[in-house]
């Protein structure tokens, strides 16, 4: 029986930094993919050390490569009419990581109940980064209905709901973390944060 939401293990495969740039060369990422996947990589590992150090470990590598790999199948699928989301799954399955199929699928919009994990952090990490710059919750959504949405009421319904999903994922988020950071904080130089 496959678990619904997979469990990250020091066992679990996982590719290593090497092989996720090969991926990015194999499957064309643009450079502006690639830089936004670097910085969404930036914030999710400062999630993931501010969570450790309130008592709530994660898989490090699974965050690392989830995040360097959420977007693989966006230049294949752009004119296209497949979901990157899917897609990378997809391919993230086909390669043998199943776990991270799972979170790739699920970095566009988290399913009801999902629980803070390594899923939960890179979802809500991407939905803090436009392009390569970060950004609040409202602003990203406000980009993403706007580039995306294109005055389709169920596009507009689901970027609606992803809005209201990343919102509960940062009072998660945040209301774990026990030492006083707060969404602003992930602005901040890290040589300025203790």
């Amino acid at each position: 029986m496959v678990e619904l939401v997979p469990r990250f293990s020091a066992e679990t495969p996982l590719p290593s930094l090497d092989q996720i740039a090969g991926l990015w060369d194999e499957f064309a990422m643009l450079d502006n993919i690639r830089q936004h996947s670097r910085v969404v990589c930036a914030v999710a590992l400062r999630l993931t050390g501010w969570l450790a150090a309130s008592g709530l470990t994660l898989n490090r590598r699974a965050v690392e490569a989830g995040a360097l790999l959420h977007d693989i199948a966006k230049t294949p699928c752009l004119g296209q009419k497949c979901r990157h989301d899917l897609e990378g799954a997809r391919i993230m399955e086909e390669l043998g990581y199943s776990e991270l199929a799972h979170l790739v699928a699920n970095h566009v919009l988290l399913p009801p109940g999902q629980p803070l994990d390594e899923t939960m952090v890179v979802n809500y990490a991407d939905k803090r980064v436009t392009h390569d710059q970060l950004v609040t919750l409202p602003q990203r959504f406000a980009y993403i209905t706007q580039r995306y949405g294109r005055g389709d009421p169920a596009l507009e319904e689901r970027i609606a709901l992803g809005l209201e999903r990343a919102s509960m994922a940062e009072v998660q988020i945040f209301g774990r973390i026990d030492h006083g950071h707060t969404p602003a904080d992930l602005a901040l130089d890290p040589a300025d944060q203790a």
